[in-house]
């Protein structure tokens, strides 16, 4: 899911504060955390909850939000229950190094966020796995159904948008996209192989 997926959902209470241009993120799991450090934890593509307990004074933000840029999250949602407004340095160093920042209200959990993030990514990882089978499926069904260089081509036309051929050393068309080659470029390919 990208990350402009969260705003869209009002029952999830949360308000872009920075990153704008940043919206277009994958984010690929959750993390809640209250850590000084959490990079050890972190894999990339996170959304990172934090409720800012680790934030003792300004100058705390600065090396948290560059540990999270460092460790590839995709943005950091803040809780107001603590602190009220997100604090300014907060806001600031997200800013420097491009990490979206979302105010999370008081009155959302962050159980919610992390439900409704899950939920989302595990349907998109099901249709990517769909997806899958279905090439494997169509790459090892043989028989006039499928099988052969012809499947292999029509996923690299589908899925890629490309158009290929299996062409012979002598330039002959063996296999490929509906269209022909045009005149020549069969043997100048092969002679060029």
């Amino acid at each position: 899911m990208r990350l402009r997926a969260l705003l869209e959902t009002d029952a999830l209470g949360l308000r872009l504060l920075g990153g704008q241009d940043e919206l277009d993120r994958t984010v690929r799991g959750v993390m809640t955390t209250d850590l000084r450090d959490p990079s050890r934890y972190l894999s990339g593509g996170e959304l990172v909850l934090t409720g800012l307990a680790w934030r003792r004074t300004p100058e705390d933000s600065e090396p948290f939000v560059r540990l999270l840029a460092g460790a590839g999250v995709a943005g950091l949602a803040a809780g107001e229950a603590e602190l009220g407004a997100i604090p300014d340095d907060l806001v600031g160093a997200c800013a420097r190094h491009r990490l979206p920042l979302f105010a999370v209200h008081e009155t959302v959990a962050f159980a919610s966020i992390t439900e409704y993030v899950v939920r989302r990514v595990s349907g998109e990882r099901a249709g990517d796995l769909a997806a899958v089978v279905d090439r494997h499926r169509r790459l090892m069904t043989s028989g006039p159904a499928g099988g052969g260089p012809e499947v292999v081509l029509d996923l690299l036309g589908t899925d890629l948008d490309m158009r290929a051929w299996v062409l012979s050393p002598t330039g002959r068309r063996i296999a490929g996209a509906g269209e022909p080659l045009s005149t020549g470029a069969g043997a100048a390919l092969a002679a060029e192989h």
